[in-house]
């Protein structure tokens, strides 16, 4: 078919003496061919086979954390005012209340991407896989019952690369001047400028030395890894955008889908402006649906994983420091279970983990205790979210607060079909 189309293109401009442009799908894979071009010999793309590189992993216990247990013969310290010597707090006597205040939480931020493994590329003697990706990270407004809206959303298209691509050594001014270059031959097929497609962003990931994680060093999963940054830097610059507009406060609090465990080496931001953005997450929680059990001992030295399988509906455990190996960040962290103990809850438990979140707050100030009332009001308000459920639309039903799972839904809706994305290469 693609064949004959070409034949008839050819037949009209020979016999017809039209100009007949071709239709701009067979004019697909421009990418490859400038980033080959602009090598003048020097790289040699394979066009191997293309294809998706995510997985969906819906378990609650994330065996493959990136935070750091701490040695469990220590105690944990308590984080919270109410110092007293018991393992969990009950939550029932304020979602008992009838007069229930106005739910603290505003804004709800969440962030995502695919990955696209488009080819291999020589460059001397080795081999490099290039890495496409699209970066979503999207929050979500709500007013009232009634208004659950848009703030904002930052879409891109980002390639990665390894970082030999870069002869000269550039680095921020080649990555610039190659996308510049790029986009504006690509932008010269009418599909591509009416979709206003462009690549936002070159990323160069290391080809020498070894990666933090050694299980999983190899040039592709280091690709990725780049790609990973690049969202949880816009992340970071979203909740930065909403403090610098005054947007949160003691009545208006975000929720952070995911940990606030931010890791400095692992994003493509300058040391100063990533150590800036720290302190615009005081009124920021960060809820994970995915958590490791064992990351710290209660206060007494006892493992915490049994105390967190062991939470009553509607029960929190205390709340813990724990000290980021990372980035030397201190955090708040205590575990919440969602649900209640009715029928449907029970029956449709998978693990005894399924509907326990893990919730972060930043300690800004050394020695900083965070006041139980607060704790248990935003315990209280997590609890209210997860009301209510998207079950039978998510698998992960038992640990979602609904409008983390709308906004979800929003980034998600932002996606460029992958087809098309795959084709551009």
């Amino acid at each position: 078919m693609l064949f004959f189309l070409m034949l008839v293109c050819d037949f009209l401009r020979l016999y017809r003496k039209e100009v007949v442009p071709l239709p701009d799908f067979l004019y697909m894979g421009k990418i490859l061919e400038y980033i080959q071009q602009s090598g003048k010999g020097k790289y040699l793309c394979y066009k191997t086979k293309k294809l998706s590189l995510d997985s969906n992993d819906n378990d609650t216990i994330a065996y493959n954390y990136d935070d750091n247990p701490v040695v469990q013969t220590t105690k944990s310290i308590f984080a919270e005012t109410d110092r007293s010597r018991q393992g969990v707090t009950s939550l029932r006597n304020l979602l008992n209340n009838n007069i229930l205040p106005p739910p603290i939480f505003r804004y709800f931020l969440d962030g995502s991407r695919h990955t696209y493994k488009v080819d291999d590329i020589a460059i001397g003697k080795k081999i490099f896989p290039i890495v496409a990706g699209q970066v979503i990270v999207g929050c979500c407004e709500r007013h009232d019952r009634d208004t659950f809206k848009k703030y904002d959303i930052k879409s891109k298209l980002v390639l990665s690369m390894p970082d030999d691509f870069d002869g000269d050594d550039g680095r921020e001014n080649f990555c610039r001047s190659f996308c510049e270059g790029l986009n504006a031959e690509i932008s010269k097929l009418r599909f591509i400028s009416e979709k206003g497609l462009k690549i936002e962003k070159l990323l160069l990931y290391r080809t020498d030395g070894q990666s933090q994680d050694k299980e999983k060093d190899n040039y592709k999963n280091r690709a990725v890894a780049q790609i990973q940054y690049e969202m949880v830097d816009e992340e970071q610059l979203l909740v930065a955008q909403l403090c610098k507009e005054n947007k949160l406060d003691d009545e208006s609090w975000l929720i952070k889908d995911g940990s606030l465990e931010y890791n400095p080496r692992f994003s493509n931001l300058e040391p100063a402006q990533w150590n800036n953005l720290r302190a615009n997450y005081q009124h920021v929680v960060g809820v994970s649906k995915m958590f490791d059990p064992e990351l710290l001992p209660d206060y007494e030295g006892n493992r915490l994983s049994q105390t967190i399988a062991n939470l009553k509906p509607f029960e929190r455990t205390k709340v813990y420091r724990y000290e980021s190996a990372h980035s030397g960040t201190s955090f708040a962290v205590w575990y919440l279970r969602l649900r209640g103990g009715n029928q449907q809850a029970q029956t449709f438990r998978e693990t005894s983990f399924s509907d326990i979140v893990k919730c972060e707050l930043v300690l800004l100030r050394e020695g900083q205790l965070i006041d139980t009332d607060i704790i248990n009001v935003i315990s209280a308000n997590l609890i209210r979210e997860a009301y209510p459920v998207c079950f039978g639309s998510d698998t992960r039903w038992a640990n979602h607060l609904y409008p983390v799972f709308l906004t979800e839904s929003f980034c998600k809706s932002h996606y460029i079909d992958s087809n098309v994305i795959l084709s551009l290469f």
